[in-house]
């Protein structure tokens, strides 16, 4: 079996719901070129950027509470200490900056943080979307599923409505039915025509993102375009390893 129609079948079984739903996002005459590229990338592997640290730091960053535990919530500056600890020097700047932002982000809203079971998607026979959500917010009278999206390229809105949409099949369910679901987005803003040409740096601009109730999408609308990309998949995985 060659490595495309490895890593296909592994793509299949547990894809990350950001990459699906930008997949989704992507119109179906351009999707097969766009999941090939995807895919070539998976294959070549190499050493990409990992947010890990900044992932297993977030129930630390909301400040979560278990049991009897009344530690107060963790400082911004023991923050940076720890994650740059958890790093050991791999990523350290993207993970300690998005942990930062997250933290300047939600810690003024003053959420009540619980742990969550963390829940994925079903697509099929052993096949999930893969989100890692792990903790539920609580506002007042409302709960809150907030799913921190720590990457630098800012997603395009349809992207977003689909990525929140399946977050809330997933987790707005049974008696959590009535959840607000919400991006806590530490995304850079769309680079303008004037902040290129002058070569500015990217600079994050986080905001939190609330999925409204006439742009969920179903999924019975969702279900023909994630197969979609299923079917390209299983095609391209036939295709020869990239050179």
């Amino acid at each position: 079996m060659g490595k495309m129609k490895r890593k296909a079948i592994g793509l299949l079984n547990r894809i990350q719901f950001v990459d699906l739903a930008q997949a989704v996002t992507v119109p179906s005459t351009a999707r097969r070129d766009w999941l090939r590229k995807y895919l070539h990338r998976a294959v070549r592997g190499g050493k990409f950027p990992s947010y890990r640290y900044f992932r297993a730091a977030v129930p630390t960053i909301y400040g979560v509470r278990r049991g009897l535990d009344l530690s107060p919530p963790i400082s911004r500056e023991a923050l940076e200490k720890h994650v740059k600890l958890a790093c050991r020097g791999t990523d350290e700047a993207l993970n300690v900056d998005a942990a930062l932002t997250l933290y300047d982000l939600v810690r003024p809203k003053e959420y009540l943080a619980y742990d969550h079971p963390p829940r994925n998607l079903p697509l099929g026979h052993k096949r999930v979307a893969a989100i890692g959500l792990e903790c539920e917010l609580v506002k007042g009278d409302e709960l809150v599923f907030q799913f921190p999206f720590p990457r630098r390229e800012r997603l395009e809105d349809q992207s977003i409505k689909i990525l929140l949409s399946i977050i809330h099949h997933a987790y707005a369910v049974d008696d959590r039915e009535g959840a607000a679901v919400e991006l806590a987005d530490l995304s850079c803003d769309f680079e303008e025509a004037a902040s290129r040409k002058e070569r500015l740096p990217s600079v994050r601009s986080p905001r939190i993102v609330r999925l409204k109730e006439n742009d969920l999408i179903s999924m019975d609308d969702l279900a023909p375009e994630i197969q979609s990309v299923h079917d390209l998949l299983l095609d391209l995985g036939e295709e020869p390893d990239p050179a």
